[in-house]
């Protein structure tokens, strides 16, 4: 595959990185998202577009490589700046990582690489600016969700290695692996993930992208919680 046209000719001057976004198979993925099937594949999907309409807009970000187990995910995210790679064996989040890693320093020889999960709903383009420019002086850096368990960015300079840690205790394996913590007060967009019901109310308030917004609505949000089935139905009038 040639490389995409550059982001520059349709954009203007843009930053040094290129970011890796893996997506598994919408189908499954959020299991802990306890929604009718049909309801939380639309909200994967939802927070998969605004995700990479906001890592897009980032003046520091050049184009964003798309790691998808099926093509037909992609398709949810398509434009000229987004390379898609199917890799639907590489076996979870840090394996899809490298991967693109690789696929991404293929296409850009002298890109700095940034590793993103697909579920930043609310990531504003420029929390995402302050943290890559801090990245930029160092060879390895990561921002942790807002927990301080997990890890919602990891960056690598030219040359280096993502090495991935994500999964259980991610920041402390991120940590102990030499990456630099980015502790700026000003990119709190970028710590906030979506693992559970809990985190996608918490987005909903927090000014999502246009695409969950829209999602959000068409369920009839707010939700209420019906502990005895284990499931979430929407309040209608």
């Amino acid at each position: 595959m040639s490389a995409p046209r550059s982001a520059s000719a349709g954009r203007g001057p843009r930053g040094p990185w290129v970011a890796v976004i893996p997506q598994r198979d919408i189908t499954s993925a959020k299991s802990r998202l306890l929604l009718r099937p049909e309801a939380r594949q639309a909200v994967v999907r939802a927070m998969f577009r605004d995700t990479v309409s906001a890592v897009l807009a980032s003046s520091q970000v050049e184009a964003v490589l798309v790691v998808v187990d099926r093509i037909q995910d992609a398709a949810h995210v398509r434009s000229p700046e987004v390379v898609p790679l199917v890799a639907p064996d590489t076996g979870g989040l840090n394996a899809a990582l490298y991967e693109g890693g690789r696929r991404a320093r293929e296409l850009w020889p002298r890109c700095r690489l940034a590793g993103l999960p697909a579920d930043l709903p609310s990531l504003r383009s420029e929390d995402l600016d302050v943290a890559l420019k801090v990245a930029g002086r160092h060879e390895r850096t990561f921002v942790a969700d807002w927990r301080r368990e997990g890890t919602s960015l990891l960056t690598a300079s030219e040359g280096v290695d993502l090495a991935p840690k994500f999964g259980r205790r991610s920041r402390l394996a991120h940590l102990d692996s030499g990456a630099v913590e980015t502790l700026d007060s000003n990119i709190e967009s970028l710590r906030r993930d979506v693992d559970d019901i809990d985190d996608l109310l918490d987005a909903a308030v927090r000014r999502p992208g246009s695409t969950l917004s829209a999602v959000l609505r068409s369920l009839g949000h707010p939700f209420e919680w019906e502990p005895a089935r284990r499931t979430f139905a929407t309040v209608r009038s």
